[in-house]
């Protein structure tokens, strides 16, 4: 006899963290891109914060994208969310200027990125997963082909991927 199935919703809320600030953080999965994902059998696996605006707001219409005011990606409240195209989405990725390939980079990431490979501790792969770009936008800020408002100086004292980014660079 199978398992009765657990209502999603009650699974979803299962792997949400209210923090500060009012984001409903995803605890469990993340994709490559840094967003959340969730199983639903009519859907597969989804991401968690499309599925969130499915369960409160309704359905998404065909072309349209979830948008984050909060730009975090791990966000699953559905009062941060809200529909726009692809050009909605890039605009507004432009206007909070978070955009370099797939996002911006802080001078402080660059600054990373180039002190990590000068010494030859990462590949520029791991050093993308690390800062959360693609290893050619690393690519091209190790070799100087990066814009910056301000001449990039590199950490100063240890570096701690614990210190920087959690535990993990995963």
């Amino acid at each position: 006899m199978a398992r009765p199935r657990t209502d999603p919703a009650i699974r979803f809320a299962k792997f949400v963290d209210v923090v500060e600030g009012g984001c409903h953080e995803w605890t469990s999965t993340l994709n490559n891109g840094g967003y959340g994902k969730f199983f639903m059998p009519e859907l597969g696996q989804a991401p968690a914060h499309r599925v969130a605006y499915m369960m409160h707001k309704g359905e998404i219409p065909l072309g349209l994208c979830v948008c984050h005011t909060c730009d975090n990606r791990k966000c699953v409240n559905p009062d941060h969310l809200f529909l726009g195209s692809h050009s909605d989405n890039a605009r507004d990725m432009v206007r909070k200027g978070r955009y370099w390939g797939s996002r911006k980079v802080a001078d402080r990431e660059a600054a990373l990125a180039i002190n990590l490979y000068r010494h030859r501790k990462f590949s520029q792969q791991s050093i993308a997963k690390i800062i959360g770009v693609t290893q050619s936008s690393v690519s091209k800020i190790v070799l100087g082909q990066v814009d910056y408002s301000k001449r990039i100086q590199p950490p100063t004292g240890g570096f701690s991927l614990e210190k920087h980014h959690g535990n993990s660079f995963y």
